[in-house]
C-alpha cells in the first residue's frame, strides 16, 4: 500500500511540475536534435521561467507594456504618405520623458504630470533615411529630406484630462516660439490646436480624441502651410481610426497587463537574462504591424522591405530581445519556409555555413551596413522563427544552437 502511494505521488507531483514550469529537459521529442550535442557556447538554453514565475515587471515599468500594446495601433510615416519609407525609430513615453518631437521636453513634462499621462508611444519616419533635429528649438533637418513625419499618441485617464493636457501642451509650444510662430487652422479638424513657422517647412499639431491625446511633428518639402494642413488632415484621418480599433486602459489595467503572455520573449534568445520590458526596442513584443515602428533603430531603417520579409512569413507576433529577434508564425511548414527563402528582415550579401547539426537554419554574411552584425543566422523549430546575428560567424551559429535549445525547452 506503501509503495503505491508513493508511486501516485511521484505521478501526481511530476504532473503538476510539468503543467506549472515552462522547461522540458531529457531525451528530445521523435525527429528532435538531441541539444546536449549542440555548440551553443556560454548562451543560456532555458526560459527566464524556467524554475520560478513568470518575471512580473515593477509597477513603474508597467507603461511600457501598455505602450507596446498601443504600438499596434499607431499608424507609422509611410501610412501617412508612402514616399515615408524609412524608419526612424520608435519609443514608449511616460510622463517623465515626453518627446522632444511634441516640444521642449522640460515643458511638456509637468503638463503630462499634471494631468496624469497614463502611458504613450511615439513612432518617426521620413523620405530619406535621416533624422530630424528637434532639440534646442523648432525642428530642422537636411534639406534633401522633403517629407518628415513623427507620429504622437497618449492616453489620460479621463477625457476632460487629454484635453486640458492638449491645450496646455500647445500654449507652452507656442508662447516658447518668440513670436515667430503662428496658429494653423485644420478645416476638417476644428479642435487640433497647431501652429507653424511661415519660413519652415515644419508644422506641429495635436488633437484631442477622448482619453488622448493624438499628435503630429509634419514637415514637407518646403515652407508650404496648404500642403502641410493637407498632410496633416490625412494624419489624423488615419490615425483616428486606427486608434479606434482599440479601447483605452483606466489606470488600474495598466498596472495589471499581462506581459508576454503567449512567452514569446522568453522563448527568444536573451543572453544577458535581462526581465525589464524595454519600449525603445530592447526588450518588448508586439505584432507585425507594431514592430514595424522599429525599423531604423534596432532594425533596419526601409521599413518597407521589413514589411515584405514579414508577410511572407505571415508573421502573427514578432519579440526583440537584446539583438535576438522571435518570430510567431501560423505553423511549422511556414516556419521552415522562412528558413529556406532566408527571410532576413535585412539584405544580405552570400550564404555562409550553417551551425553544427542544427536542423532547418541558415546562416548568411550580411550586406554591409543592411544589418548591425556581420553575420545572422535564422532558424525554425515548430512555428516559431529565430534570427540571431554576430559579428564572427562562429558567435552567430552558437547563438542559433542556443536559440534552438531555448525553443526546444519552452514548449
Amino acid at each position: 500500500m506503501r509503495f503505491t502511494t508513493r508511486i501516485l505521488l511521484a505521478a501526481t507531483l511530476t504532473t503538476v511540475l510539468t503543467a506549472c514550469g515552462s522547461t522540458l529537459s531529457g531525451a528530445p521529442l521523435p525527429g528532435e536534435t538531441d541539444i546536449s550535442t549542440l555548440d551553443v557556447g556560454s548562451y543560456p538554453t532555458e526560459p527566464l521561467n524556467a524554475h520560478d514565475d513568470d518575471p512580473v515587471p515593477p509597477f513603474y515599468k508597467m507603461y511600457e507594456v501598455a505602450a507596446m500594446r498601443l504600438a499596434d495601433f499607431v499608424i507609422n510615416s509611410g501610412e501617412i504618405d508612402p514616399a515615408m519609407k524609412y524608419g526612424k525609430r520608435a519609443r514608449s513615453v511616460s510622463a517623465g520623458v515626453m518627446p522632444w518631437a511634441l516640444g521642449d521636453d522640460g515643458v511638456m513634462s509637468p503638463i503630462a504630470k499634471t494631468h496624469k499621462l497614463l502611458y504613450g508611444f511615439e513612432s518617426s519616419g521620413a523620405s530619406r533615411d535621416t533624422s530630424v533635429n528637434t532639440l534646442g528649438g523648432w525642428p530642422s533637418k537636411r534639406d534633401d529630406n522633403e517629407l518628415t513625419a513623427s507620429t504622437m499618441v497618449f492616453q489620460f485617464p479621463t477625457a476632460e484630462q487629454a484635453a486640458a493636457a492638449a491645450q496646455e501642451f500647445h500654449d507652452a509650444d507656442l508662447a516658447a516660439q518668440e513670436d515667430r510662430n503662428q496658429p494653423v487652422d485644420l478645416p476638417d479638424y476644428p479642435a487640433a490646436k497647431s501652429h507653424w513657422r511661415p519660413d519652415s517647412p515644419f508644422l506641429r499639431t495635436l488633437l484631442p480624441h477622448g482619453p488622448y491625446v493624438i499628435a503630429f511633428l509634419l514637415s514637407v518639402e518646403s515652407p508650404d502651410q496648404q500642403a502641410l494642413v493637407t498632410l496633416a488632415q490625412t494624419a489624423y484621418a488615419k490615425q483616428i481610426e486606427a486608434l479606434d480599433k482599440t479601447t483605452p486602459l483606466s489606470d488600474k489595467e495598466v498596472m495589471t497587463l499581462p506581459w508576454d503572455p503567449d512567452h514569446l520573449a522568453m522563448r527568444t534568445l536573451n543572453p544577458e537574462e535581462l526581465t525589464s520590458p524595454d519600449g525603445s526596442g530592447f526588450y518588448l513584443v508586439t505584432g507585425r504591424h507594431g514592430i514595424l515602428h522599429y525599423s531604423g533603430d534596432p532594425l533596419p531603417s526601409d521599413r518597407g522591405y521589413i514589411a515584405e520579409q514579414l508577410t511572407k512569413m505571415d508573421a502573427q507576433q514578432v519579440a526583440l530581445s537584446w539583438g535576438s529577434i522571435g518570430i510567431r508564425t501560423p505553423d511549422a511548414a511556414t516556419a521552415r519556409r522562412a528558413v529556406t527563402e532566408q527571410l532576413f528582415p535585412w539584405q544580405v550579401e552570400a550564404d555562409a555555413d550553417a551551425a553544427p547539426n542544427l536542423p532547418d537554419s541558415a546562416c548568411v554574411e550580411n550586406r554591409s551596413l543592411a544589418a548591425p552584425k556581420r553575420f545572422s543566422c535564422i532558424l525554425a523549430y515548430n512555428e516559431y522563427v529565430g534570427i540571431v546575428s554576430g559579428n564572427q560567424l562562429l558567435d552567430a551559429q552558437q547563438r542559433a544552437a542556443a536559440q534552438y535549445a531555448l525553443f526546444a525547452n519552452t514548449r
